[in-house]
């Protein structure tokens, strides 16, 4: 009976690859640690065809190739376009419905990426959309430059939470942005921010991201920060980095994160050649963290070929 045990599960195994493959799914095991964030912001004109147009099954398929084992995935930035509806933000800005892509590209992803053994995390500014008037009004936000008001930040935990909760176990994480100006968080406030956060998964990655470069990078931004924000636009090669991590609080997780094209989004030639992208993955590993490369699409919404190919090369096993 035990033997035949075995030979069952070696063939449903063996089914279940065979299944994969033919799906077009990666059989190579993620990198552990290494990942993608992915700049996916259309504006208000563009939206409903983007939206539509991205192949989220090629999109998935090309992080498994990359044997990426997580996206942070832009869930909208500051021109006040999201790529998925928010019932509390259309419930607090009524006027806001009339932008929102009527497809939910974060779950059909989440679940894509899910099929894969890769994890999502979400981006979301800390503040409201800084170039939407009626919303930056509507949310009672005013500039990130300055303290973030009470009434905004009760608001925006009511966008965050229903998010949050929506997407449930789809999400492995949150790395929220432009955490420039914190004066005047009370602890109830924030206490209310990292609690929706949290909500639909209590185990996730909460980045908080005050800037760029060694004295920001590593910085703990809010209470329920576990993750470094890890913006790095130059970062050092690995045998720099523990000087500069002495300022790293214990309790957060390594993350280095910077754009592989000339910046944020920008599809130009990769900076970086894959020995150099072999070693920050090591290192990320080796602190049991994170390195995430900015990746870009081209005009069909594809990743560019050569980037693949570069990190393919990067993260295949060494002989």
């Amino acid at each position: 009976m035990r033997r035949r045990l075995v030979a069952l599960r070696r063939l449903a195994a063996a089914a279940l690859l065979g299944a994969a493959a033919a799906c077009g799914f990666a059989q190579e095991a993620p990198a552990p640690g290494f990942g993608v964030m992915l700049h996916f912001l259309p504006d208000k004109q563009s939206v409903a065809a983007e939206s539509a147009a991205l192949d989220v099954e090629a999109l998935a398929a090309a992080l498994a190739r990359m044997r990426a084992s997580y996206l942070i995935l832009t869930l909208g930035q500051n021109n006040g376009q999201f790529i998925a509806p928010n019932a509390a933000l259309e419930a607090l800005c009524p006027a806001s419905v009339r932008h929102r892509a009527p497809r939910d590209l974060p779950l059909e992803i989440g679940r894509a990426l899910q099929r894969r053994g890769i994890a999502l995390v979400l981006y979301l500014p800390f503040r409201a959309p800084q170039e939407d008037a009626y919303l930056m009004d509507c949310l009672g936000d005013v500039s990130e430059q300055k303290p973030p008001p009470a009434r905004f930040t009760a608001a925006w935990a009511e966008v965050v939470r229903h998010w949050s909760a929506h997407y449930g176990p789809l999400v492995r994480g949150w790395w929220f942005d432009g955490t420039y100006n914190t004066e005047g968080m009370s602890p109830e406030r924030w206490a209310a921010l990292c609690a929706a956060a949290r909500s639909g998964g209590t185990e996730r990655w909460l980045a908080f991201n005050p800037g760029e470069g060694p004295a920001r990078f590593s910085r703990r931004a809010a209470p329920c920060q576990n993750l470094m924000a890890g913006e790095f636009m130059q970062p050092p090669a690995p045998a720099s980095l523990s000087a500069l991590l002495d300022r790293r609080p214990g309790e957060l997780m390594f993350h280095l994160l910077t754009p592989l094209g000339a910046s944020w989004a920008q599809p130009t030639a990769p900076r970086f050649s894959a020995a150099q992208l072999r070693d920050w993955i090591a290192e990320a590993q080796a602190r049991g963290g994170l390195f995430t490369l900015d990746m870009p699409l081209d005009a069909g919404l594809r990743f560019l070929p050569a980037h693949v190919a570069l990190v393919r090369s990067a993260t295949a096993a060494r002989p």
